[in-house]
């Protein structure tokens, strides 16, 4: 059975790992140190907690779900990564006073290529950063076959990706592989128009998520 270990301990680390435990997998999520206080509500969860190293020692497959801003210092701290399949989910925002949070991705640049190149001998594999959480951790919550993407240079850590997503409910034919890890940009720049989408549909729509037809 795989492990998981998750990076990151806000609203979509929390669901993330609720969902991986609901479904029987071994999952231990990390903050900044053992003892954080953030850590205190995944005792009703069901996993196990620890430091950022803590998790990614226990982990076959690692899930980063840190703020985006913080994601590189997160992964210094966390110990030897070679060899290791890192899904990335976060996105790098700037905060913008009384406006939308800015995405720095640009269309040369990710966060996603950015770990890639940081730790050469990670398996990097960008994918469920364009949706809300909920609908990362559960595709049915959003009716139809919208789809998540994929992006990364190794091909057993894509299929490792793929498998993880398939333990969660997705189905094949949603995965749409991108490419190598420089599509992440692209990805990456889809959160300036999802969040407009969002506040545009207003607090109470239904999630939503992106869909391809033809």
């Amino acid at each position: 059975m795989t492990s998981f270990g998750v990076l990151g301990t806000g609203v979509v680390g929390r669901t993330l790992s609720a969902r991986l435990a609901e479904l029987g997998s071994d999952v231990m999520v990390g903050a900044r140190t053992a003892d954080s206080a953030s850590l205190e509500p995944f005792g009703a969860l069901g996993v196990k907690t620890g430091s950022f190293a803590d998790a990614v020692a226990h982990a076959d497959v690692i899930i980063n779900a840190t703020n985006g801003s913080h994601t590189l210092a997160a992964l210094e701290s966390a110990g030897p990564l070679a060899g290791k399949t890192l899904i990335d989910v976060s996105n790098e925002l700037e905060p913008v006073e009384g406006g939308f949070p800015k995405p720095l991705a640009s269309a040369d640049d990710s966060l996603g290529q950015r770990i890639q190149a940081a730790f050469p001998d990670l398996y990097v594999v960008k994918s469920l950063n364009t949706m809300n959480c909920t609908v990362m951790a559960d595709p049915s919550s959003v009716p139809g076959d919208h789809v998540v993407f994929l992006s990364g240079d190794d091909a057993d850590a894509k299929d490792r990706t793929r498998e993880v997503l398939a333990l969660m409910g997705w189905r094949p034919e949603q995965m749409i592989d991108l490419g190598g890890i420089d599509t992440a940009a692209a990805v990456e720049m889809t959160m300036s128009l999802w969040m407009r989408v969002t506040v545009a549909r207003g607090n109470d729509a239904p999630r939503f998520n992106w869909a391809i037809n033809g």
